[in-house]
């Protein structure tokens, strides 16, 4: 039987980015615009999983239900955000300086 090791001599885990280095690296924008553009390639790749299972390519169905739905989630959160935006706006629209 293998002896029990301490639990210090695993490594930690170090994040990709720190908090400070991702909103100095990018912008709000260019993080929407990121966003925006990874909702839509994952609409797209599931428009042609589905397109490809209709002409007989093999999938297993499963897989492209999921993608759908990943690709449904991100869309439904991205209208989400983008309608958080819009209440933003027009809330700063209405002060009066």
């Amino acid at each position: 039987m293998d002896p029990i090791h301490s639990v210090t001599k695993v490594p930690a885990l170090k994040p990709e980015v720190s908090s400070r280095e991702g909103v100095q690296g990018k912008g709000f924008a260019e993080t929407l615009k990121n966003f925006y553009e990874q909702v839509n390639r994952q609409i797209l790749e599931s428009n042609v999983q589905t397109e490809e299972f209709a002409v007989g390519k093999d999938y297993d169905l499963h897989e492209i239900i999921i993608a759908s739905e990943k690709a449904d989630l991100s869309f439904r959160l991205l209208t989400q955000v983008r309608n958080k935006l819009l209440e933003a706006y027009q809330e700063i629209m209405r002060m009066q300086f």
